[in-house]
């Protein structure tokens, strides 16, 4: 299709998106610079919110905690859903970069600063560029995503209530497995579902130099985390994708103390809810029967909570992606986008699914010499923002095109 000055529109978006590259590599900077833990974005949200707002957005503000929606209209047409997360996490930077986090022990150390400085972008092209496209769009920023709490939040809060309901919603994500340039994704399940679990491993506690008085549970502790092990490899169907993984053990205080309890903080990611359920029965049983072995009195057996930070799989519809897609390698070329295997990692925009609207998802390719081997989540990742950004951008903004193309 061409535009009225008798450019294409994939011409149009690329010229666009690179008229606007310094500037968006600056906003990049700040973002990283100022990172927020989960619940308190108030400064980053502010400054994304000011930015859609410069971009010709109507924002509202403080949806689901610190969330945000800002809208842009363009006639009658489909109404299409960006979303860009906002959360950093409780990492200290070790990137040595100019621009590192000026918050100690806070960190951009999962791209969120990429996504917002993407989103951002394609909101200034698509503003730009209305003859090519109509409808209605929504750039939601989205508080809360490393605690997998903000999708819900904000759709407590009213958030299909107070704008449209989207025809589709689309993401992106840094990806540090796949070269700068290409972005990743699938049709069906694209990421793991995630559940947290508290487990309180109660004894009977006493003195060291009698243990035999006691029913240990450091010992019954140990005991209990090799066999939650055996969920994956002797109940779990092969074929099927689970993991359990423990992330903390806390217990006692004294040498000489054998305390009266443990708390164990267990992680179980799925690509399906059957395995999900089979697998929280069984670490309940065997939680419960390696302390019944053990001589632990009834009153004392351990209890199993799962928390409120849960997150369904990542399933995304095929049409949707095969649109969009399609309207992606139009602007960076055949070839830019390929087919990546499920992951086992959880991402909250899961949550928008359960709701009723089709997802699309991309993972933008980050890798390269200058990256260096750090992936997500780690104190030295350092993706190179400007191509990094380029390429988000182009992805939005060619997604919403996809979708909503002018006739």
């Amino acid at each position: 299709m061409s535009t009225r000055s008798g450019t294409t529109c994939r011409e149009r978006i690329l010229a666009l998106t690179d008229r606007e590259a310094p500037d968006l590599l600056g906003l990049y900077r700040a973002f990283h610079a100022s990172p927020e833990l989960s619940g308190t974005e108030e400064e980053t949200a502010g400054r994304l919110a000011g930015a859609l707002e410069e971009a010709g957005c109507t924002v509202t503000r403080g949806i689901g905690g610190h969330g945000l929606v800002g809208t842009l209209e363009n006639g009658d047409g489909p109404v299409v859903m960006l979303r860009a997360d906002m959360d950093a996490l409780p990492i200290r930077e070790e990137t040595g970069l100019p621009y590192a986090s000026l918050r100690p022990g806070v960190m951009h150390a999962c791209g969120h600063d990429l996504h917002m400085t993407s989103l951002v972008g394609a909101a200034r092209v698509l503003a730009a560029s209305r003859e090519c496209w109509q409808g209605t769009v929504l750039f939601v920023g989205q508080p809360a995503e490393e605690i997998v709490a903000g999708a819900k939040r904000m759709i407590a809060d009213g958030l299909f209530e107070r704008f449209p309901k989207p025809d589709c919603a689309v993401a992106v994500h840094a990806g540090p497995d796949i070269g700068v340039g290409h972005v990743g994704t699938r049709a069906g399940i694209l990421s793991a579902g995630g559940e947290s679990v508290d487990l309180l491993v109660r004894g009977v506690g006493g003195h060291a130099a009698h243990p035999d008085r006691t029913r240990d549970p450091i010992v019954l502790t140990a005991e209990t985390v090799l066999a939650l092990q055996t969920i994956r490899s002797r109940e779990i169907d092969p074929n099927d994708f689970f993991v359990l993984s423990i992330g903390a053990v806390h217990g006692g205080i004294k040498h000489n103390a054998i305390p009266d309890e443990v708390a164990l903080k267990v992680n179980l990611r799925y690509h399906r809810r059957r395995v999900r359920d089979q697998g929280l029965a069984a670490v309940r049983r065997i939680a419960a029967g390696t302390a019944l072995a053990a001589g632990v009195p009834t009153e004392r057996m351990p209890v199993v909570t799962v928390i409120d930070e849960s997150v369904p799989p990542l399933i995304t519809d095929a049409a949707l992606t095969e649109k969009c897609s399609a309207g992606i390698e139009e602007c960076l070329g055949t070839g830019a986008v390929i087919e990546i295997p499920p992951l086992s990692g959880s991402e909250d925009f899961a949550v928008f699914g359960e709701v009723g609207i089709p997802l699309a998802y991309y993972r933008i390719g980050t890798k390269s010499d200058e990256s260096g081997d750090a992936y997500l989540h780690s104190s030295h990742f350092a993706p190179d923002p400007a191509p990094a950004i380029r390429t988000g951008t182009v992805v939005l903004a060619a997604s919403v095109i996809a979708c909503a193309r002018h006739p």
